[in-house]
């Protein structure tokens, strides 16, 4: 049996994880603003309501939170970067993505952000999420077709 765990981020997670960062996670920062894993985990990190690492067998394997779109308004943009292991748990991780929504949604009525075209599996995600993408549409420094995506509080 996994021992799934899902407990707030630290700089420590972020180590662990920085080189087991998958591919498609790494094109998408690049794509959006030319920024590298490290970067976009310690921004999170350091500006999001919320973030939790999610560790299995005591091995992170994912980061994800929330961040407030701007200091006026209910919108926040949820972000998550992760390593290929993910992929092996996704059906343990989903059920708690679910519960990690929620959470996101209190806080933030609206929750949007961008997914590269190419990025299939967080795509996949976002569906089983719940998330509306919208066609995909030239996005980010190098203009490549990206997804905006997005949940509304019921």
């Amino acid at each position: 049996m996994i021992n799934v765990q899902v407990i707030p981020a630290t700089k420590e997670h972020i180590e662990e994880l920085l080189p087991n960062v998958r591919q498609a996670d790494l094109q998408e920062f690049k794509a959006i603003c030319g920024w590298d894993a490290r970067r976009v985990m310690e921004t999170g990190l350091r500006t999001s309501t919320f973030s939790v690492a999610g560790l299995v067998d005591g091995k992170v394997v994912t980061i994800f939170g929330v961040a407030p779109k701007s200091m006026i308004g209910g919108a926040g943009i949820p972000w998550l970067v992760a390593s290929d292991e993910l992929e092996k748990y996704q059906f343990a991780f989903l059920r708690r993505c679910r519960n990690g929504v929620n959470a996101m949604l209190s806080v933030y009525p609206y929750l949007e952000n961008y997914v590269d075209e190419r990025n299939h599996v967080a795509k996949s995600w976002l569906h089983w999420l719940g998330f509306t993408l919208d066609k995909p549409a030239p996005y980010g420094i190098e203009g490549r077709e990206f997804h905006r995506f997005f949940m509304e509080k019921k």
